[in-house]
């Protein structure tokens, strides 16, 4: 009262001495003062970082591009007080990212338009130690193999947890959480497992009763989301119970710190994000950056192709193998009366080890026949990935090796991850499967 500072400068107008004429010329000048100082924000924090105590907000600028085909700027808070000095940063670019890591980083080589749907796994080693959590993981009986590999991953911040898993005489379940007292206060989460309808019940009753326990925050871990194949209606009466599902899990509970996360990896089809409600927090992974770092390991990585059984398949993940420089092939389905043929529609697979890539594999139908397009084409060598290797009925039995005498003979490798657990157990040991652990993806993705 009585005086007015300028913002950031350094006048003081006593009000009395303030005449009509001067106030507007003293607001005016004011604005501009206000507005210098917006525009050096960057070098603000620079100067807070070394002179106070105060930890200057960490900014990321991301590119999304538009039908004007400007460029639009979405900054997203981090984090700010806790953040470590050495940490904050503002990241315009990929190039500018690894400049100030100290190390450099491959463009992605995509146009502005695509690069929105660029999906990067949490990385453990980008978090700040200051920052890691301590960790209570339970998990369902289906997953502890899976559960331990979490554990051993974390470098200690991960503690397990137990769940007794009985049943009364009328086959309802008999739960009990362990040391519930223990986990008040603390980040609390579940590695479940939809394999099958019969277990869903059992498990949704922990994953109710967990948030409840007082728990600091709360993480629901579902690798695999096994309604994500049903997830429109294409005739009146069909039921899509991708949407069901999702309403279940939306309607988890909120623990002490908030809504549950849910981290799901490659579910079936991107529109499905949209199918959760506001009580939960989706955090959809990837399996495919496992895929990278193990073709980076073969003898012939660099003869490989990456191959798609459907446009489908190729929109989800193209963008992830771009900017490794991959060759392409796009198979497509056409109708011969009642049949569906898989046929090449883009790319040459002749003398290339091909790599056919896709987010689940059921019957195994459709990869069968890309492999035997691709043979006759002159592919050496025919490889699958697939995140879900679901198999029911022992599916995968169709799958034989190719034993080193080329891709007529069978398949080279089957990669696949370990969301689906009696899979696993089925195949571990025998040709041509080999399995990708998501361990550490989820180990990083409990940090969040």
């Amino acid at each position: 009262k009585g005086s007015a500072r300028a913002g950031c400068g350094s006048a003081s107008v006593s009000s009395g001495q303030l005449r009509a004429g001067e106030a507007v010329g003293w607001r005016a000048s004011l604005r501009a003062d206000m507005q210098q100082q917006l525009t050096s924000i960057p070098k603000l924090n620079a100067r807070l970082s070394g002179e106070s105590r105060i930890r200057p907000c960490s900014f990321r600028a991301r590119s999304l591009g538009g039908k004007d085909s400007q460029h639009r700027r979405e900054l997203l808070i981090a984090r700010v007080a806790s953040v470590p000095a050495s940490h904050a940063r503002f990241v315009d670019t990929p190039e500018m990212a690894a400049q100030s890591n100290g190390r450099s980083t491959p463009s992605t080589g995509l146009a502005s338009g695509e690069d929105y749907r660029i999906q990067a796994n949490v990385e453990l080693s980008t978090v700040p130690a200051a920052l890691l959590k301590q960790c209570t993981l339970f998990y369902t009986n289906e997953m502890e193999v899976l559960a331990k590999k979490v554990a051993a991953h974390a470098g200690g911040n991960i503690k397990l947890g137990k769940v007794r898993w009985k049943k009364f005489a009328d086959g309802f379940p008999d739960l009990f959480v362990e040391d519930a007292l223990d986990i008040r206060n603390r980040h609390v989460a579940f590695l479940g497992s939809f394999h099958n309808p019969a277990v869903i019940f059992e498990q949704i009753s922990i994953i109710y009763a967990l948030p409840r326990l007082f728990v600091g925050s709360f993480t629901l871990v579902l690798p695999f989301f096994p309604t994500g194949t049903l997830e429109r209606v294409e005739t009146e009466g069909d039921v899509a119970t991708a949407f069901t599902l999702a309403r279940i899990l939306s309607n988890v509970p909120p623990s002490r710190g908030g809504p549950t996360s849910l981290v799901i990896f490659d579910i079936h089809a991107l529109q499905e994000r949209f199918y959760f409600g506001d009580a939960v927090l989706p955090l959809f992974e990837s399996g495919v950056p496992l895929l990278l770092e193990r073709l980076a390991q073969l003898p012939d990585r660099d003869n490989i192709t990456i191959a798609y059984p459907d446009e489908g398949a190729w929109k989800r993940f193209h963008y992830q193998f771009k900017q490794e420089g991959y060759p392409e092939v796009i198979c497509t389905k056409v109708r011969d009366g009642a049949k569906r043929i898989v046929q090449i529609k883009e790319g040459e697979p002749r003398g290339r080890h091909v790599v056919i890539v896709d987010d689940l594999v059921q019957s195994g139908g459709t990869l069968i026949e890309c492999h035997n397009v691709l043979a006759k084409m002159g592919a050496k060598h025919v490889s699958a990935f697939v995140t879900h290797g679901v198999f029911p009925n022992f599916s995968w039995m169709k799958f034989k090796p190719d034993a080193g005498a080329g891709a007529a003979s069978g398949f080279r490798y089957f990669w696949m991850s370990d969301s689906c657990p009696q899979t696993v157990r089925d195949i571990t040991g025998k040709a041509p499967f080999e399995v990708l652990s998501l361990a550490a993806p989820i180990a990083a993705a409990l940090q969040i």
